[in-house]
Formats: C-alpha cells, structure tokens, sequence
C-alpha cells in the first residue's frame, strides 16, 4: 500500500541522516572541525595587537587633560568645586545602570590618558615600597643577561682553565632561570602586581563614577582647550587654501 511505501521511504531517509551524522575515524574533515579549538592561539594575538595599537593612539600627550579639569578645581583659590563629584543618579531606580554606565563611558573616552598615568603611578610607588621585589628582579634579569651572552660566547664560562660550560650546558641554565622566574613571579611580584591592579581601579573607578561630565563641560579649562584644538584646524585649513591659490 501507499502508506507501507511512505513509511519504508521515511525509515530510509533517517538511516541515511544517521549514517552522515556518525563520524567516520578517517574522515579528515571531521577531525579538523571538531578538533580545532574555538579560539586561536592566532586569533587572541591578533586582538591583543589590535587593541594595544588602539591605546596606544588614544593614550598620548595631547589628550592628557589639565590637572584643574581631572580634580574639578576651579577658580584662582584651587579648591574643589561643590558641583565637580556627584553621584551619577540620585535615586536608584530602573535607569539608574544605564546613567552609570553612560557616565562611565563618558569619562573613560575623556580622561583615558589621564587614568594611564594614574595607573602608571600607582605601580610605580607599589614597587617603591617593595625593595626586596626590585632587587630580585634586578638580580633575574642580570643573570638573564649573561646567559645570553654566555650562549653567544661560549669561551666567557672559561674561569681560571676550567670550561663552566659543561658543567652548566645551555639547556641547563635555561631550566634553571625559569625556575627561578617563575619563584620570583610567584612569591615577589604578584603580590604587589594584585595590589597595584586593585588600587588603580578603585581610585580609576571611583573618578569616572563620580565625576560629572556635565561640570567638564562647563569648566573654563575645556572651553580653552576646544577653542584651542578650533584654531589649529583653521589654520591647517588656512595652510591648505593658500598652497591651493599658489597652485
């Protein structure tokens, strides 16, 4: 009957789905999709290089806003201005995120060279009161050094006739640094490296949070600093329209 060859067809069909749907141990294919990891080595490297290139055109001297502006200093006195730090919203409610995060944004698109320094001070002074740090870094990094040095000439382990090198071949000095950079890593910076990180974003967070985009913009030091940033553009294009007449 037509209903017996409809259901011989269907039981067909899904053999031949589940057959295609097995892989096969020879199917190259199959091992080379499902095998691959989500995410490259490659690709991670590439969005690192992408976004340092990206901060670094953003991070630079010109777009390193005045001391005055960052603190909301104002007037000839210096003192803090009462309407510099407020709160993003006053009442928490359902557009209380989106007011944080707007703000958030704005600063960090602003003072993002300026939260670079601050980021930039902060380990330096960890790594002024960590001494011990320093100069275990110091020493690693020395004894790095004449490794290299010593892989590039052999004859520099010849002490008083005795070849060091044999002692010490180069795959052994290697074993040898590495371990102990990784002590180092381990017990003497990354204490402080934690340490920076979690003052840095705290004193970076708390600014952007609290300083109000809005006095920016009405402050004296931002009116000069566009007006400054307009007059450089009219003179390129004052530059640009002469060399044009004079063609």
């Amino acid at each position: 009957s037509d209903f017996a060859k409809r259901l011989k067809n269907n039981r067909f069909t899904m053999m031949q789905n589940s057959a295609t749907a097995i892989p096969h141990g020879n199917d190259e294919s199959y091992g080379a999709d499902d095998g691959a990891p989500l995410i490259s080595f490659q690709e991670i490297r590439l969005f690192v290089e992408s976004a340092v290139s990206h901060l670094r055109e953003r991070i630079t001297v010109d777009t390193l806003r005045p001391l005055p502006m960052f603190l909301g200093i104002t007037g000839p006195s210096f003192c803090f201005s009462p309407d510099a730090f407020n709160p993003p919203s006053k009442r928490i409610d359902k557009m209380a995120p989106d007011k944080f995060r707007t703000r958030l944004s704005l600063n960090f698109s602003f003072f993002l060279s300026n939260y670079a320094l601050v980021t930039a001070g902060v380990f330096l002074v960890v790594a002024l009161t960590h001494p011990r740090m320093l100069l275990r870094v110091g020493g690693l990094l020395g004894f790095w050094y004449l490794h290299f040095l010593a892989s590039a000439n052999e004859s520099l382990l010849v002490i008083y006739s005795r070849d060091f090198g044999n002692i010490l071949p180069p795959s052994r000095r290697t074993l040898i640094l590495n371990i102990m950079s990784a002590w180092v890593i381990l017990f003497d910076c990354l204490g402080p490296f934690l340490s920076a990180v979690t003052i840095s974003t705290v004193i970076i967070l708390s600014h952007a949070s609290m300083r109000d985009p809005k006095h920016v913009e009405k402050s004296g030091a931002f009116h000069r600093r566009v007006d400054s940033d307009d007059e450089g553009t009219e003179t390129d294009d004052e530059v640009i329209v002469n060399r044009s007449d004079a063609l």
